[in-house]
């Protein structure tokens, strides 16, 4: 083998780590690239499920709004205009049958400045038709979630001197008051609701009665057939 073969040979073997390592560099750019991709790819899914979730939300809400019907209405403006209430809820109890929703309509009348206002809905207890509290262990928290939702916390609502707006709360008849127990039948679910102005109140509960816009702690019954 001559003198130039040599060189060439050696040449090649020389070569031989520095395209292994380009190619290993390329390799592990790519991955990265790729890593970054998927990363930007399922940031983008998630912010678009959190927009759809907020906007079936909001446009359930306008679709249950826009179903008040005249009596309801002039029911919450009778009382609001012509009484001295700050905060009503004319038709405080109704009917439900398991997995079906029962929906109140809460009226609130501003005396003050223009102002927000947040509504809070708290679990209180469940009991039978006479008004005994059942020996059944609900979990309060279980209970808002299943059968409140979004619906647990509404606001704010802007509301103008003097003119009132009507606002509405929705309650689902859920088939559990906790992970392991079923709702009792023939059974009265009772919710405390609460009206805060400017600012989130916290719970509604009546430790908390002193921050509520009326000074009181309104309730709504759901009948479980």
């Amino acid at each position: 083998m001559n003198n130039a073969e040599n060189r060439k040979r050696n040449n090649a073997i020389l070569g031989f780590p520095q395209a292994a390592k380009k190619l290993f560099c390329d390799k592990k750019g790519l991955e990265l690239s790729l890593t970054v991709i998927v990363v930007i790819i399922i940031s983008i899914i998630v912010f678009i499920g959190g927009i759809t979730f907020a906007w079936k939300m909001f446009k359930g809400a306008e679709e249950i709004k826009a179903g008040i019907d005249k009596q309801t209405r002039d029911q919450i403006e009778a009382m609001l205009r012509e009484g001295t209430e700050l905060v009503a809820i004319p038709i405080n109890t109704k009917s439900a049958s398991l997995g079906s929703d029962a929906t109140f309509w809460l009226g609130i009348r501003n005396i003050h400045q223009d102002q927000e206002f947040y509504v809070r809905i708290d679990f209180e207890g469940i009991y039978d038709i006479n008004g005994k509290k059942l020996d059944v262990f609900p979990d309060p928290e279980f209970v808002e979630k299943e059968w409140l939702g979004g619906f647990q916390e509404i606001g704010p609502t802007t509301i103008a001197r003097n003119k009132y707006e009507t606002i509405p709360l929705r309650v689902k008849a859920g088939a559990m008051i906790s992970p392991t127990e079923q709702t009792p039948r023939n059974s009265i679910a009772i919710f405390n609701v609460c009206v805060f102005p400017n600012n989130p109140g916290g719970e509604c509960e009546p430790a908390n009665k002193i921050n509520t816009y009326n000074d009181q702690i309104n309730q709504v019954f759901v009948e479980i057939r």
